[in-house]
């Protein structure tokens, strides 16, 4: 079922899962309309939760190739330029809220998970980290390109690579320019499966109706240990808003050029995937979900 042209979401009643399906469709990063759409829904998807007793949330992409590319650089340069500190602070606090409510399970007794299917880049890279057990496909590509224009991940990188591989080992991660492979994040420890392309559902599911994620689930020191404060994200992300406004011309003319790639990204998947294929598209990870077993 759609919640908005944003997510669509299945239930499983017998496993209680709620899957939730991403689907960026203005544009391939987190743009204000989706984080509105987001917003919005939070409410709704509790009560989901709620009302059909859900135990594991999954996020997955409904975009090929592409788990999400970040933040809205476009709209990043045009606060900056007009010094609209307050539309940047709102845009920021919208994507804080985000990966806190999916970082601490919504406050609720649920298992929050990822399945990364394509290139996460900077807040989207953030947006991943954020779910308490991450599976990623083999091709998935991971990055904060944020150095190239003199800035840093502020919504939540810092926070969560801390939490998984210590203060050190994050810091040379954002600030290397470097892509990683989904088995090189494995190699760091930062998720907790790979595997091959086109398998996630499958294998998140898998894992569930197994009760293979039930060690993780029961685990108080992985719930306690893995969540990060609201606080924590506000106090980095007020650090980040103030580098932005000292960012120069040619920070932010590097960011357009990274804002016009998301761009072409975006009309690339509209070629490849047109909307005669969207049911098609559904109907596959449907097959997916429901086709996959607890191994015996």
């Amino acid at each position: 079922m759609f919640i908005n042209n944003n997510l669509r979401i299945k239930i499983d009643n017998e496993f209680k899962i709620l899957w939730v399906g991403i689907d960026l469709q203005d544009k391939l990063c987190y743009s204000m309309n989706f984080l509105d759409n987001l917003t919005h829904v939070k409410e709704l998807i509790v009560y989901f939760i709620k009302k059909e007793n859900i135990k594991y949330v999954v996020a997955y992409s409904l975009n090929k190739g592409v788990w999400n590319l970040g933040g809205d650089l476009e709209y990043f340069v045009s606060c900056i330029k007009s010094k609209n500190k307050n539309s940047l602070k709102d845009y920021a606090y919208k994507c804080i809220d985000l990966v806190y409510n999916y970082n601490s399970n919504y406050d609720m007794d649920v298992f929050s998970t990822c399945v990364v299917q394509g290139n996460a880049f900077g807040g989207g890279f953030e947006s991943a980290l954020s779910g308490n057990f991450i599976i990623a496909e083999e091709s998935a590509k991971f990055s904060f390109p944020e150095v190239i224009f003199g800035t840093f991940p502020g919504m939540g990188a810092y926070s969560f690579l801390t939490k998984k591989v210590g203060f050190n080992k994050a810091t040379e991660i954002i600030n290397s320019n470097k892509t990683y492979s989904a088995r090189d994040i494995f190699n760091l420890g930062i998720i907790n499966e790979v595997c091959e392309d086109g398998f996630g559902i499958e294998k998140m599911s898998t894992l569930i109706k197994s009760g293979e994620l039930e060690k993780y689930v029961s685990n108080p020191f992985m719930n306690i240990c893995n969540r990060v404060s609201k606080q924590e994200l506000i106090d980095v992300v007020n650090v980040w808003i103030e580098k932005a406004f000292t960012l120069t011309d040619d920070n932010l003319n590097r960011m357009l050029k990274l804002a016009s790639f998301q761009k072409r990204k975006v009309e690339q998947t509209k070629n490849i995937e047109p909307l005669v294929e969207e049911e098609m598209k559904i109907a596959e990870i449907n097959t997916l979900i429901n086709g996959s077993f607890p191994t015996k």
